[in-house]
């Protein structure tokens, strides 16, 4: 396996629910919709965010631009991510990424299609690459951004609507402490747990590659360096030959489901993230547990990269949406 010189930590970063964060990659696809006269079959409309329906004297900063192409409703990814508060990534595969901590939405220039969580869905028209810009139908939003998006079609506009409802949420919305298992002692006093030699591997093996730096929707760490929270888990995970999905939403699919106050190391945790339009419900990011309280993950803040975080901290028991026991 290659070897990284751990990267010089980038700073403390807000994880704010008004921060935006817009990326850029490439399309490694040719794509059959764009001309080079693209501009003139072109009009700008506009999709309001819910603070601009709400407040028309707001900044156009909120506005999402859309295209009329080839007779087309178009609009562009970065912009519905932004409105979003999501993560609007070119990744390194040359495929356009969506989501919080990993992206769950991927796109490629003149493809008909989107992935959602691995799931292929159809759209009416190919995406169009223009300026960096990769645009999709705005036909195809609902099906491929719900229930995570409301939309509302307004004469010539689209409002986005957040659809999460106080009181209706998975994630706790409190401040109740995680606790370790309580465990029988087994013969000889030893303690019995299912595999905890595993457990113990993934956590060792974990913390040699505390530092390494956190890049959202990145490749196969022996080729980049990089880890972004459930490739790192996934790594790991692999190495002691447990097979896992490649985002936080899909891990969460697996294994057994385990109680806040019965944790043991290496069970898998996954929470929620704030932003605008975030249901409480989709987990957005995912974590190892360490026992005592302690999480190994791979996050953008407070630092930068692989840390080790203490979840008995109102955040992140706030934040926490269920664990699950995959060793």
């Amino acid at each position: 396996m290659r070897k990284f010189l751990k990267p010089v930590q980038q700073g403390t970063r807000a994880w704010l629910p008004a921060v935006i964060l817009v990326v850029g990659i490439s399309a490694c696809v040719n794509n059959p919709g764009v001309t080079r006269d693209l501009k003139k079959h072109s009009r700008p409309e506009h999709v309001r965010s819910v603070d601009e329906t709400r407040d028309p004297n707001r900044s156009q900063t909120s506005l999402v631009p859309v295209r009329t192409i080839h007779n087309t409703g178009y609009v562009s990814l970065s912009d519905v991510a932004r409105t979003a508060n999501y993560h609007g990534v070119w990744l390194r595969d040359g495929s356009y990424g969506i989501g919080e901590h990993d992206p769950i939405w991927k796109f490629r220039t003149g493809e008909s299609a989107g992935t959602k969580a691995g799931k292929k869905l159809q759209m009416s028209a190919p995406a169009i690459k223009e300026s960096n810009q990769l645009y999709i139908p705005v036909s195809a939003l609902r099906s491929l951004f719900a229930p995570e998006l409301t939309m509302q079609s307004r004469g010539g506009s689209i409002s986005f609507m957040q659809r999460a409802v106080a009181g209706k949420s998975r994630a706790t919305g409190g401040v109740m402490p995680f606790a370790d298992a309580q465990v029988s002692p087994g013969r000889g006093g030893m303690l019995k747990i299912a595999s905890a030699g595993d457990a113990d591997t993934v956590i060792e093996d974990g913390r040699k590659y505390l530092g390494v730096r956190y890049e959202f929707g990145t490749g196969n760490y022996d080729e980049t360096g990089t880890f972004d929270c459930s490739s790192f888990v996934r790594y790991l995970f692999d190495k002691v030959g447990v097979s896992l999905p490649r985002t936080a939403r899909e891990q969460a699919q697996e294994g057994k489901s385990v109680s806040r106050d019965q944790l043991q190391k290496g069970d898998l945790m996954f929470f929620t993230v704030p932003g605008r339009f975030n249901s409480d419900e989709t987990p957005g990011h995912v974590g190892i547990y360490m026992g005592g309280g302690k999480m190994l993950h791979s996050c953008p803040a407070p630092k930068d990269g692989v840390q080790i975080t203490d979840i008995n901290s109102a955040y992140w028991q706030r934040m926490f949406l269920y664990a699950k026991r995959v060793l």
